[in-house]
């Protein structure tokens, strides 16, 4: 199937109820085009979700993917590990199918980069 830009996935952003976000417990779910980033929908849907670069760099958008499948075609710095571990970036993040995601994962993605020895993660932790 070729995408188009007119496709649409249902993205169901999940923040967590101990997240120090203010939607922390909160469940939406939003429409997002197949060109549209997970991270833009939601802005644009009034969902503040955290994002520093909006490149794939920083990671500060840090999600975990629960179900669905998401492309990273703009991402900067987005590893093979990342996606087998479950981890996506928002900021770039473009949904391929309905999708659900866990956001607001900054702090479980550093650890997981520093296991793995991928920037950020020492360099943040250390700090």
């Amino acid at each position: 199937m070729t995408q188009s830009s007119n496709e649409t996935w249902t993205v169901t952003i999940v923040v967590p109820e101990d997240s120090s976000l203010d939607e922390a417990g909160e469940t939406y779910d939003l429409e997002v085009g197949a060109d549209e980033t997970i991270l833009a929908a939601a802005r644009s849907a009034g969902v503040w979700l955290p994002a520093d670069c909006q490149q794939g760099w920083c990671t500060t958008c840090a999600a975990r993917l629960v179900d669905g499948d998401v492309a990273h075609p703009n991402a900067r710095r987005y590893y093979d590990e990342d996606d087998e571990a479950g981890y996506v970036l928002p900021c770039t993040a473009k949904p391929r199918t309905d999708t659900t995601v866990v956001v607001d994962q900054y702090d479980d993605f550093l650890e997981f980069r520093a296991a793995n020895d991928r920037p950020p993660g020492n360099s943040k932790l250390d700090s």
